[in-house]
């Protein structure tokens, strides 16, 4: 197991300590009260927190991560590209 998978399990762990603490005393069935509200959204952020890092734990595989990386690192230069062509284009109309 990797570091970041260690991390991703204690973050998994974490969260779910969390949900098994609050659920028990979270107010979530009195109607559309702030309290019901508040115990529904952080119920629900709490389970992506967990679903997150259950899916880097197992639903992620090394492959996968890579050509996600590699889109990720050509999106990136296509964006800085496009930045240049603009201030170059701007400079362009400001000398002119």
């Amino acid at each position: 197991m990797t570091i970041r998978q260690w991390r991703h399990a204690l973050y998994l762990v974490a969260a779910l300590a969390m949900l098994v603490y609050a659920l028990p005393r979270l107010e979530l069935g009195g109607g559309w009260s702030a309290e019901s509200v508040f115990g529904l959204a952080w119920t629900v952020l709490a389970l992506l927190a967990a679903g997150a890092n259950l899916w880097m734990l197992i639903g992620q595989s090394e492959e996968k991560r890579r050509e996600l990386e590699r889109i990720r690192r050509a999106k990136w230069r296509m964006w800085q590209r496009g930045i240049e062509r603009a201030g170059a284009v701007r400079r362009g109309r400001t000398e002119s």
